[in-house]
């Protein structure tokens, strides 16, 4: 099954790691619109765990999360 979805704001945090990448994250997502969609870019893998356990305890929500050779990919829908 495909899922296409608008990415409205793509951030780029390949070399970055946590908790910048979380701190990142929330504070772009905190500019965006209910029902946007960020692009989250990575290569620290322990942003796969912390990302969405801090998102779990509000509104915004990981909706895909892809895994590529050299990094990764989170979808973040805006609550």
């Amino acid at each position: 099954m495909r899922n296409d979805f608008q990415i409205d704001r793509i951030l780029d945090l390949r070399g970055w790691g946590c908790p910048w990448y979380v701190v990142k994250a929330k504070s772009w997502l905190n500019r965006m619109e209910p029902g946007q969609v960020l692009e989250l870019l990575g290569t620290d893998p322990e942003s796969l765990s912390k990302v969405p356990s801090v998102l779990r305890h509000g509104k915004d929500k990981v909706i895909e999360v892809k895994q590529y050779a050299d990094y990764h990919r989170l979808l973040i829908r805006r609550g």
